[in-house]
């Protein structure tokens, strides 16, 4: 807990940096209406909780943490199951104490969430504790983070497993549907400036990196054959690695298809809207994601037992990745035959 006490008591006066020398409790700065600033600051705080994550894995975090005088007799003590188990120092590092750190950045963001639905404007009152207080919104986080370490262990760690399971799952799924969209986004705006400048230039362009990504992909399908498989085993693996890799060369063919060329529009990209440049309840939310998906990574998204002895990898857990590459293709395969499909709509 020192680190966590100490990174983020430093936390609270790094925003303050670049701010007035009025930086006092009422409206911590930077009380900005830069939203591009406000998401920094709060990257910035999930990347501190990160860094921390990572502290509280080191193996030699156990004995840092006894040579704090009166820490391991009593304060923090944390119930288990097992009486044996019941040892404080053990119980604050390694992945019980990623789960607790990650158990209050995704409590505060999600509160977050709930709290700025439907702002709209910048003029509501909620947009100024968005962009603002930010001393009170890192003591808030700090004391979440203090206080999830008194939480009884018992079913603790299972249940936010499922949770952080869950959660991962939806992050990966917006994050693909964001790379769909960057993939044709790059695409038409290559296209264009091949139809506006030099088009040898950007179709030579286009082309080798278009090769350069196939090449990458054939090289990683390869690395998954020779690492995660064996000739007389792994029947699961190799299904999976082989039916991924059929799905990639379908779904290639199907978009260089004429009737897929012809019937795909050129996007026009919208002005901004009138109000807020972005939605403040979904930046929350992402973020809310954002750290159960870093607590699932940094504990190799293994489940612990309620006794807090051992941790065990899930077949739930593969699914989420599997069935994430499916979501991916099927959504970039959908962005592909929809203009064809649904020829009433306009797609631009």
């Amino acid at each position: 807990m020192g680190a966590v006490l100490g990174v983020f008591s430093i936390a609270s006066w790094v925003p303050c940096l670049c701010g007035s020398a009025s930086c006092l409790l009422c409206s911590c700065c930077p009380n900005s209406k830069n939203s591009t600033v406000t998401r920094i600051i709060y990257a910035f705080i999930l990347f501190l909780g990160t860094i921390v994550s990572c502290i509280m894995c080191l193996k030699s975090m156990e004995s840092e943490l006894k040579k704090i005088p009166g820490f391991c007799e009593g304060g923090f003590k944390i119930k288990v199951a097992d009486p044996e188990e019941d040892k404080v120092c053990n119980v604050l590092v390694g992945y019980k104490a990623v789960y607790r750190i990650n158990f209050a950045l995704a409590i505060f963001f999600f509160a977050f969430f709930l709290l700025m639905l439907k702002v709209k404007t910048s003029k509501d009152p909620r947009a100024a504790l968005h962009n603002g207080f930010w001393f009170f919104k890192i003591a808030a986080i700090v004391g979440i983070m203090v206080g999830s370490f008194y939480i009884p262990g018992g079913s603790f760690a299972s249940v936010w497993f499922i949770v952080g399971l869950i959660g991962a799952f939806f992050f990966i799924v917006i994050q693909l549907v964001l790379l769909v969209d960057l993939a044709h986004s790059w695409n038409e705006k290559w296209v264009n400036l091949m139809e506006e400048g030099n088009p040898r230039v950007w179709y030579a362009a286009l082309l080798s990196v278009t090769s350069l990504f196939y090449i990458a992909s054939l090289v990683s399908v390869g690395l998954l054959y020779t690492y995660y498989t064996k000739p007389d085993g792994c029947t699961e693996n190799k299904f999976f690695i082989s039916i991924n890799l059929i799905l990639c060369v379908v779904i290639s063919i199907i978009s260089v298809h004429p009737k897929i060329q012809d019937g795909h529009p050129q996007r026009v990209v919208d002005n901004e809207k009138d109000g807020v440049q972005y939605s403040y309840s979904m930046c929350h939310l992402m973020f809310c994601l954002a750290s159960l998906y870093i607590m699932m990574t940094l504990t190799n998204w293994y489940s612990p037992d309620a006794n807090f002895q051992r941790v065990s990898s899930k077949w739930p857990a593969v699914w989420v990745k599997i069935s994430s590459s499916w979501v991916c293709l099927l959504l970039y395969t959908w962005t592909l035959v929809a203009p064809l499909v649904l020829t009433n709509r306009d797609f631009s």
